[in-house]
């Protein structure tokens, strides 16, 4: 409202300055109109596919449920790698491949799902992950070497070692 004042004050500057600001927030805001707009059209679309068999229709479900265990737990900042890898699985078990539930994944929540999987997961867990997307899924050997390695301590916090 403040940039349509100032375009009708008289002074010259100020008109061309209101204008220019009007102008512009105008346009950030219809792109922003357009970008949710073009958002809801794709969720809407994703879920028309969702359940009814086809690959596409698994790759939503699937997308679905990788999403979810990304953002599990409190707040949504814990990953929940077994039910990630039980997706996985599925998806080479159905032929459904990354592709497809990228590319559903990329509808559904506007966001890419292989820079998801790089930011959250660590390169021992995207191994499994790839391993488990190839059918080679091994839950003891892999997870024992990742789970000994994260059985570390802090001194500081177990109290034994205060006054030793």
């Amino acid at each position: 409202m403040v940039p349509f004042l100032a375009a009708a004050a008289s002074g010259d500057t100020m008109k061309k300055v209101g204008i220019v600001v009007g102008a512009g927030a105008l346009l950030g805001l219809g792109y922003w109109g357009y970008k949710s707009y073009q958002k809801k059209a794709n969720q809407k679309q994703a879920a028309r596919k969702y359940g009814d068999g086809s690959k596409e229709g698994k790759a939503v479900e699937y997308a679905g449920q990788i999403y979810s265990a990304l953002h599990a737990g409190w707040f949504n900042m814990v990953e929940d790698e077994k039910s990630l890898y039980k997706t996985a699985l599925e998806m080479h078990k159905n032929g459904v491949n990354m592709r497809l539930v990228g590319d559903a994944y990329r509808d559904l929540y506007s966001k890419e799902l292989i820079m998801e999987l790089n930011r959250l997961l660590k390169p021992e867990e995207l191994t499994i992950f790839n391993n488990a997307l190839n059918g080679k899924y091994q839950p003891v050997s892999q997870t024992a070497k990742y789970l000994k390695a994260a059985s570390y301590t802090n001194p500081l916090l177990t109290p034994l070692t205060w006054f030793s």
